[in-house]
């Protein structure tokens, strides 16, 4: 379609002369309510309510897509076009209207804390038990002598993301998590297997309890499949609304502690630990969260299994990951990965339970680490 016919569809069809292009035909849209309008994917600019556009296509088949102007209703389909004009109308009104009511709903719910955030840390505690107790384990257990120690989560309902942007994640299914991240006597012992030639620097630490550090996305999800073939259970790395789950294991404020840093809290910068802005932290030094976990904040940043979206526009709400469509780095050409956390050097409000950060998953540096997953059943 020219410029001409984008700017003012309704002129050619009004001034009795010719089609202004061979073997076109006209398609007319008409709306019940205000959207933005594409064809073939190319922008055709608003469709006010009830006043009809002109468009002449091409024979054929097109794409046609309607949205509302806050996004919350779609419409597309494919329109044919041969020689007579058609006439469509966009019927978008009814169920952007319920669709409203279905948003205010949903706002009001997370106005409250709900599903674990309604918990006493006793009932959390009993939870774990239950789900532990069901798939004949123990709350706290390993899968074998010398693999990580985990942690069972069990399932339930919260508010992820910051004060002012929350969104219901309900988990579906109970699992287990590292109870600490993972430590570079456990790397040791995967570079001993063979599976595995790559010995991650030290940064010139001495400690076999420090996490492992300089490990990108690739190297971690390498780790993973070792110890699933290693224990025959199913390993891998947290979704992005499991580790924050897990992080805050019923949570709402700030950090799992409270809502300012405090002292001794965590290793991060300002956290008054011996450790902060100076190098990681031996693993479980300091208290855990309601959950049983350790360094779920501060000390390394961790990978998990996202790719990185800048919204939470569109997120699973059943608490998987979203790998797919998701950002690219130009640099090489890698997909950007979630990591969560914050670190020993971090500024203590990028090391909040909500704070997410992206990273080229081929990243390695001396601040970030991982914590293992396995599915329950």
């Amino acid at each position: 379609m020219s410029n001409e016919q984008h700017e003012n569809p309704l002129k050619n069809s009004d001034s009795g002369g010719e089609s202004p292009v061979k073997n076109t035909a006209a398609l007319l849209l008409e709306s019940d309510l205000d959207c933005y309008l594409t064809i073939n994917g190319d922008d055709q600019g608003q469709l006010d309510k009830n006043t009809p556009r002109r468009f002449f296509l091409s024979a054929g088949s097109h794409l046609i897509n309607a949205i509302t102007q806050d996004g919350l209703i779609e419409k597309e389909w494919v329109q044919a076009s041969n020689d007579t004009e058609v006439a469509h109308l966009i019927y978008l009104a009814e169920e952007h209207a319920q669709a409203q009511v279905k948003l205010k709903e949903q706002k009001e719910e997370l106005k409250e804390p709900l599903g674990i955030e309604t918990w006493s840390v006793e009932q959390i505690q009993l939870e774990q038990i239950t789900a532990a107790t069901k798939v004949g384990l123990t709350k706290v257990f390993r899968d074998k002598p010398d693999t990580p120690e985990l942690v069972v989560i069990p399932a339930g309902s919260y508010r992820m993301g910051e004060v002012s942007n929350k969104h219901k994640v309900t988990i579906t299914h109970p699992f287990a998590v590292g109870r600490y991240p993972v430590t570079v006597a456990e790397w040791k012992r995967f570079v001993v297997s063979g599976e595995t030639t790559y010995s991650p620097a030290d940064n010139d630490w001495v400690g076999d309890n420090l996490p492992v550090t300089n490990v990108n996305f690739i190297h971690v999800q390498a780790y993973v499949r070792w110890l699933s073939t290693k224990t025959g259970k199913a390993y891998r790395l947290l979704s992005e609304a499991e580790w924050e789950y897990a992080c805050r294991a019923g949570s709402v404020t700030e950090y799992y502690w409270g809502d300012a840093l405090g002292k001794n809290n965590c290793n991060c910068q300002d956290s008054k630990s011996e450790w902060s802005c100076k190098r990681a932290s031996p693993v479980g030094s300091f208290a855990p969260n309601a959950f049983g976990l350790h360094d779920m904040l501060g000390n390394v940043w961790e990978w998990v299994e996202d790719t990185w979206h800048g919204t939470y526009n569109g997120a699973p709400a059943d608490g998987k990951a979203w790998s797919s469509d998701g950002a690219i780095s130009t640099l090489s050409n890698q997909e950007w990965r979630v990591l969560r956390g914050g670190s020993w050097i971090i500024d203590p409000r990028d090391a909040r339970s909500a704070v997410r950060f992206m990273s080229d998953q081929l990243s390695r540096n001396a601040y970030t680490g991982f914590r293992v997953a396995r599915a329950l059943s």
